[in-house]
């Protein structure tokens, strides 16, 4: 729940929305410096990894979830402020960019290292559930607090963000109200909720992958993690809706249930937000093949040049 400056004038002309997109985004405008970011993503994965482990050893069944995620939700609004004086001491190009697109940078820093460091606990939990079908209720009410903690808080503190974030942010809070209350033991809609938020978690671990891009790294090392993340995502998003459709089916032919068809309305926001990023994956992937390819090309011709020159 994850994002040099680098310019391509004929792309944003063909696409509205990436353009609008980049410019909300400093990740992809590339505008914060490596080692600040790195040191953030680096603490909130830290911090969060520590605190999972503690839930996972210590939280008993009969813990209040709902108080995990309001204490959460406190820790995560004060770390923004945190990290803003952090990075607006050590970070001259924080401070070069205007008040909005801070806090949108700082979101993208703290979800990252939160949805990296629940990471193995999710792919822990997709295997008992997809092989094994054992749903562990206290884990899963736990870590969809963690993950719906970010979403949660950014709706108060991000001014600018697109209307498909915004409805993708609320339909996770809702998704996770709900989670708190259900009983996993049974089959029920909440499951399909629980493994859809697993895939994303997955998801937002691309995105913080793409966003190792602006550590300094060449175009060619860039591109080959824009494919990767492409190849994942694209896999995620096959697996996780075909899964979907399958139990959905199996839930609607046990009963029949108003509840199917309301979560299958209200999913729609966040399967397009899947999409949207799907595009933009590959639209970034498409960008540095052909600067890398652009880079090759123009290589060659000045030691063509060089050469000619020898001859002469």
């Amino acid at each position: 729940m994850a994002s040099t400056t680098e310019k391509s004038k004929s792309p944003d002309k063909r696409d509205g929305m990436f353009a609008q997109c980049r410019e909300l985004d400093p990740w992809l405008s590339g505008q914060i410096n490596a080692t600040p970011a790195t040191a953030v993503i680096g603490i909130m994965a830290g911090v969060t990894l520590v605190a999972s482990f503690v839930l996972e050893a210590h939280v008993l069944a009969a813990v209040d979830h709902r108080a995990v995620f309001v204490i959460g939700s406190y820790v995560v609004f004060s770390s923004y402020f945190v990290i803003y004086y952090f990075l607006d001491v050590y970070s001259s190009s924080f401070r070069s960019i205007t008040p909005e697109k801070r806090f949108y940078t700082i979101s993208n820093l703290i979800k990252s290292g939160m949805l990296a460091a629940i990471t193995p606990f999710a792919l822990e939990g997709l295997y008992n559930i997809i092989f094994l079908d054992v749903w562990d209720s206290t884990r899963i009410k736990n870590l969809g607090c963690l993950y719906a903690v970010p979403d949660f808080v950014s709706l108060f503190v991000v001014r600018k963000m697109g209307w498909t974030t915004i409805f993708h942010h609320i339909c996770v809070c809702i998704f996770n109200y709900a989670s708190l209350s259900n009983d996993y033991e049974e089959d029920n809609v909440c499951r399909l909720i629980v493994v859809y938020a697993v895939f994303s978690i997955f998801a937002y671990s691309v995105n913080m992958l793409l966003a190792s891009r602006f550590l300094g790294w060449g175009a060619n090392l860039r591109k080959i993690l824009s494919l990767i993340a492409l190849v994942i995502y694209v896999s995620c998003c096959a697996i996780n809706w075909s899964w979907q459709v399958y139990y959905g089916a199996k839930l609607w032919r046990q009963n029949p249930h108003w509840s199917i068809i309301a979560y299958g309305c209200a999913i729609i926001p966040v399967v397009y937000d899947d999409l949207y990023l799907n595009r933009w994956l590959l639209f970034n992937f498409n960008r540095l093949h052909a600067e890398t390819t652009a880079s090759k090309a123009k290589d060659q011709k000045r030691s063509e040049s060089v050469s000619d020159k020898k001859t002469e």
